[in-house]
């Protein structure tokens, strides 16, 4: 019985380690209600394409459980964007510029195409032109643990 109580525990243990080390978006819900929408004018457009980095309000639930509504995450351009990314990119809906952070599910012939994690379609495609940048994962543990 003790036998496999102590299996129980290195099970546990080596679960846990797993599960703290494992990347996620760098991302942390705040402590505030973050006010605003996702709409932009052209100059924060420009004034946002030209940040290599950018701590990004995150409001909505396209992302859930990814990403929480009310989460702020870094956001850092990069020279290539690949499958499974999570990016922050500007698109146009019902005539207005929103900001929008989506994974990428596939790359065509330069065309790209992403999905938010609770949404059931893919989003028109578009070009590495639109995207702004791109949320890194970091291990779990570091958000946990109020990272900086």
């Amino acid at each position: 019985m003790i036998m496999y109580k102590k299996a129980l525990i290195i099970i546990l243990s080596v679960f846990v380690i797993f599960y703290l080390l494992e990347p996620v978006p760098y991302c942390k819900i705040s402590n505030k209600q973050i006010s605003g929408n996702s709409i932009y004018t052209s100059e924060q457009i420009m004034e946002v394409k030209n940040i290599t980095a950018i701590l990004l309000n995150v409001i909505g639930t396209s992302m859930l459980p990814t990403i929480q509504d009310n989460s702020q995450c870094l956001c850092i351009q990069k020279e290539r964007y690949l499958i499974g990314d999570i990016i922050f990119f500007f698109a146009n809906i019902n005539n207005e510029i929103h900001g929008v952070s989506h994974r990428i599910m596939k790359i065509d012939n330069g065309d790209i195409y992403t999905k938010g994690d609770n949404n059931d379609w893919i989003d028109p495609p578009m070009t590495k032109e639109n995207i702004v940048c791109s949320i890194p994962n970091i291990p779990r543990y570091k958000v946990l643990f109020n990272f900086p």
